[in-house]
């Protein structure tokens, strides 16, 4: 691991690539930022020493330097620890994996869907980061059963966000970026591997239905219930460009039925900006780099270089993609590699 710098906190415990006494020394690190499943983990393997292992709920932080500086990459706390012969080994959960624990309870009246989310983070002791506000709804109510992440998952679902957290551990709930690319790899240096694939989509739309009166009655009425829902109801399909069509159903359109939509405007919007979220993304797969600590969730990716006629070729070239997990790994075998989940 000459050239590549790693440093390391676990409660009491700090580790480095250039350790003084009295410090351990770490012989692997995997730290994964995700946008699906139930959050941030890491895993460290410490090479046994006289100094105990971390418990459970110790603080953790790990940066990494890939030669341009080094770049926070996790921050959670200690979920296991347990000992092998020949090493010790730490696994890790960020905040979400504090929210997937958590049971929750509850009624919002009036709020945003960004609000409802800052107040859950806070329940678990988490810090926001950018918290964008997304629809307001006249009554959300959360029942205890799905923990609050599954609650925080579903708005974002409703909303069209991204949820996440960085390297700092704060969470993250807004729109999917769009625009140029935060980071470009070439292909002939440092991309290690690619597996990308365009599948055809189960889904190309939604058909969003909502309950209540507001649309027929007015605001006033929204908690009264009617026989005709055909005023609560919206949709919206991928046409064969992959552009957003408002009105139109796909050939498999999903239906949803989501109370907390008292309006037709509202469930207009939710069905657009749940076809939008399948725009957002074209591929599936992988791209594996050389270290690249500086990228995170939701960060807008390119690929240069690609030879011509490559099997990457059509599918990379020119485009510009959004990471949606990111996993770090730095060891013996392997060095410091980055894989971007799409």
């Amino acid at each position: 691991m000459a050239g590549i710098g790693y440093t390391v906190s676990v409660g009491s415990l700090q580790a480095s690539n250039k350790p003084r006494q009295g410090q351990a020394f770490v012989r692997a690190i995997t730290s994964e930022l995700t946008m699906d499943g139930a959050g941030g983990r890491c895993t460290l393997e410490f090479v046994p020493s006289d100094a105990a292992l971390p418990a459970p709920g110790d603080v953790t932080t790990i940066a990494l330097d890939g030669g341009d500086g080094s770049v926070t990459v996790f921050t959670g706390l200690v979920l296991e620890s347990r000992a092998a012969p020949d090493v010790g080994i730490v696994t890790g959960g960020d905040v979400l994996a504090k929210l997937a624990r958590l049971d929750v309870s509850g009624a919002y009246e009036q709020m945003s869907a960004g609000a409802i989310v800052r107040d859950l983070v806070g329940k678990a002791g988490g810090t926001p980061g950018t918290i964008e506000d997304g629809p307001k709804f006249p009554s959300y109510v959360l029942h205890r059963g799905p923990r609050a992440l599954r609650h925080i998952q579903r708005l974002a679902e409703q909303s069209g966000f991204d949820l996440f957290t960085d390297g700092q551990g704060k969470v993250h709930f807004a729109k999917p970026k769009t625009g140029s690319a935060d980071h470009r790899f070439v292909y002939r240096t440092q991309v290690l591997r690619t597996e990308l694939r365009k599948p055809l989509p189960a889904i190309d739309g939604f058909e969003v239905w909502g309950e209540g009166a507001a649309s027929s009655q007015g605001e006033a009425k929204a908690h009264w219930l009617v026989d005709d829902l055909s005023s609560i109801q919206g949709k919206a399909a991928l046409d064969s460009t992959g552009a957003v069509r408002a009105g139109s159903t796909g050939k498999a359109s999903r239906e949803v039925k989501d109370g907390a939509v008292r309006s037709g405007d509202d469930a207009s919007t939710q069905a657009k900006v749940r076809t939008a979220a399948l725009a957002a993304r074209p591929l599936h797969g992988f791209i594996e780099v050389l270290g690249a600590p500086s990228v995170k969730p939701g960060d807008l990716v390119e690929v240069g270089d690609i030879p011509e006629g490559h099997p990457v070729e059509a599918l990379l070239s020119g485009e510009v993609l959004r990471v949606r997990s990111v996993r770090h790994t730095l060891n013996a075998r392997t060095g410091f590699t980055t894989r971007m989940e799409l």
